[in-house]
């Protein structure tokens, strides 16, 4: 593909985005399937699906999986070991409580990293780990991410509720792990999803301001904004981008990785290091080991994503797909398809008549157009090329 056109996008994109970025040097992916995506309500990954989609991560690129939670079963235990011993070209990582059994398991696991979960807002303090004191909640953080120094782990703070927390607070607690130099990362969180793309542009501003600590983005889909909130966490310069195979996660899901990482390589001209042709391998995979149904018009990855059956917009597709595609479907693994059903006109009926390998005059065009759209409102559904075939076969002569 790489002597071919793939895509084409605005004119003016440049000219727009002008002094409006400020991208890392280098931006990396760190998925959170394994961990975050099986939180959805209702999925169970076995340790086996685990691993199966942890090759796959890293055959796409990712730099680092979050492979699960050691300290919540033996099964997930199971699963980060077996992700770990896999040999991956990807790094591994697990969450952990603010805990030292739970980073000790994470070290025990053979883990590249530990991601310190503690959170930071005054709701999540008080409800979920009792550290509503400023100076106790700032003695933990200290502590622990010493410790999971000292047990050889590349140490990431996730101070979750990020976009809901005291701001003052969270400066002063990143101003004394920066003076400590105990964490190598910090997940700004949008654990409820509520945040907009100016909130996330300027918390990263505003923590860059603060320690010269790399910047991970994790965001929540509630008001659907997870992805355009984790691109606006890169145009202020995070380094990271926490994302998931297909948005699965907690309630509305988390920022796609496919939607994340088209987006980024065509529309900012910013390439993660991905292998984009792997993505609707993947989904499809996660598809079926989660349980969770993709949408047929599911951006990237959805079997609808490159699917046409208007009349005018298949015509004008045939003779340049840009006009009704903004990239090319093999950059992601998928494939056009063109439909048969109540808006169909005469060049899809061509088509299809060519994959078919047969003629037709223009007169017999016309009658299977027509023939299409009855049958097609009789059923309310498309024409599947069986019953195409079946049509042309009374209509076309000789």
């Amino acid at each position: 593909m790489t002597d071919t056109k793939l895509w084409e996008r605005s004119p003016f994109a440049r000219e727009a985005m002008a002094g409006c970025t400020s991208f890392a040097p280098e931006i990396r992916i760190a998925d959170c399937t394994l961990r975050d995506g099986e939180q959805q309500a209702g999925i169970v990954l076995t340790k086996d699906a685990k691993l199966e989609i942890a090759r796959e991560l890293s055959a796409l690129g990712v730099y680092e999986i979050e492979a699960g939670t050691p300290a919540s079963s033996s099964e997930d235990r199971e699963a980060v070991e077996m992700i770990v011993a896999a040999g991956l070209r990807s790094r591994v990582s697990a969450l952990a409580r603010a805990r030292r059994d739970d980073i000790a398991d994470i070290a025990a696991c053979g883990c590249w990293g530990v991601r310190l979960s503690l959170p930071i807002s005054k709701i999540q303090r008080a409800q979920k780990a009792g550290l509503e004191d400023d100076e106790k909640y700032l003695k933990t953080a200290l502590d622990m991410s010493a410790y999971a120094k000292e047990r050889g782990l590349v140490c990431i703070f996730s101070p979750f509720d990020t976009t809901r927390c005291d701001i003052d607070f969270l400066r002063r607690v990143l101003g004394a792990l920066a003076k400590q130099e105990t964490v190598d990362r910090v997940r700004l969180v949008d654990t409820t999803g509520c945040a907009t793309p100016h909130v996330v542009r300027f918390l990263v501003a505003e923590m860059k301001k603060v320690a010269d600590i790399p910047i991970e983005i994790h965001c929540h889909n509630d008001f659907g904004l997870a992805v355009a909130n984790t691109i606006a966490g890169a145009e202020a310069g995070a380094e990271y981008l926490s994302v998931t195979v297909n948005g699965i996660g907690e309630r509305a899901g988390n920022a796609a990785l496919e939607e994340t990482a088209v987006a980024l390589r065509v529309l900012y001209d910013t390439d993660l290091g991905l292998d984009l042709s792997r993505l609707y391998h993947l989904a499809r995979l996660v598809e079926g080991h989660s349980g969770v149904t993709l949408q047929r018009h599911k951006a990237v990855v959805g079997d609808g994503a490159f699917a046409h059956e208007s009349g005018m917009v298949v015509a004008a597709l045939l003779k340049d797909p840009f006009t009704a595609e903004a990239y090319v479907p093999e950059l992601v693994g998928q494939k056009r398809r063109i439909i048969l059903g109540k808006k169909t006109g005469a060049a899809s009926v061509k088509a299809k008549l060519e994959e078919i390998g047969l003629g037709a005059m223009p007169d017999e065009v016309n009658r299977l157009v027509e023939l299409v759209k009855s049958e097609a409102i009789r059923t309310r559904r498309p024409i599947d090329d069986r019953v195409f075939a079946k049509l042309a076969a009374e209509v076309v002569s000789g």
